[in-house]
């Protein structure tokens, strides 16, 4: 896929007809996001947004049909591309990229309201016995549901903007600077600022408001990825077997629901206790 982003690298025009093709064809546009994001990453933001605005045309087409995912998608990578590209923090980009989700999860309504309550009442009565069923309406329940699923779906819009711009950033570095992109994934860790906001809300978020419920799903994608770093830069620190790293994601895969709170409190105690410092050897601290 390198050969995608040595093409739109060469001209102005390359990078539009690559980012036009891919949003035109369904289930593509996360490459059309890579394209413009890597644009951004490598020109600047005023090339970034002409490839943005003349290749996304095909978004607006499929805007008009209903369906937001492209274009949300595209102008996502975009905004995470410029921050990452004027910040060179993994930690910000990410925190933008969920502050955009939370948003978008009070404000965007990605399914019509029938079908959302469709939906939840269908959970409701897989969670519920008859019994309790028979006691409650369930009203109250079908409303948390609704905001939940409504955060889960801005959440997953979410993750594909950094997906993609993770690509966007991995196709750079392997471009103009070979390895860059492992080092600075590793080095990916929250402030511990990040850290105690982050995981205020996502502990009493709901509590203080009932709109926090879809906020919750996007603000610990930063987590997560701040976890999942951790991993990579303990593999590489103790230099074990990339076997690890494989049981890891088929893990991660399979169980990830019972792995996603553990994986929170790990990106928690690791933006104050810094874990990877705390393992390498003193003389790789060290300055030559």
């Amino acid at each position: 896929m390198r050969s995608i982003a040595q093409y739109a690298l060469k001209s102005r025009t390359n990078a539009i007809i690559a980012t036009a093709l891919s949003a035109a064809i369904p289930f593509l546009f996360w490459i059309a996001a890579a394209v413009v994001s890597v644009v951004t990453l490598r020109k600047g933001g005023k090339d970034g947004s002409q490839v943005m605005l003349w290749g996304s045309l095909p978004a607006l087409f499929w805007f008009a049909q209903g369906d937001l995912t492209p274009a949300f998608v595209i102008i996502g990578a975009y905004i995470m591309a410029l921050v990452l590209r004027h910040s060179v923090s993994w930690s910000q980009t990410l925190l933008v990229g969920a502050g955009i989700g939370a948003v978008t999860a009070s404000t965007v309504q990605w399914l019509p309201p029938e079908l959302m309550l469709d939906l939840a009442q269908a959970s409701r009565e897989m969670i519920l016995s008859e019994a309790e069923l028979a006691e409650s309406p369930g009203v109250e329940l079908d409303q948390f549901l609704v905001g939940l699923f409504s955060g889960v779906i801005s959440a997953v819009h979410a993750l594909m903007m950094t997906g993609s711009l993770m690509l966007a950033r991995f196709w750079q570095a392997a471009l103009y600077n070979p390895g860059g992109f492992q080092k600075e994934f590793h080095q990916l860790r929250l402030p511990v600022w990040a850290g105690l906001i982050l995981g205020g809300m996502v502990v009493f978020g709901a509590g203080i408001t009932p709109e926090a419920i879809k906020w919750i799903p996007s603000l610990t994608l930063p987590l997560v990825f701040a976890c999942i770093a951790l991993v990579h830069a303990v593999v590489t620190i103790k230099q074990l077997s990339s076997f690890w790293l494989t049981a890891f994601y088929f893990v991660l895969f399979f169980a990830g629901h019972s792995l996603y709170v553990l994986m929170i409190f790990v990106a928690l105690l690791d933006s104050s206790l810094n874990f990877r410092k705390r393992l390498m050897k003193p003389s790789d601290d060290e300055a030559p």
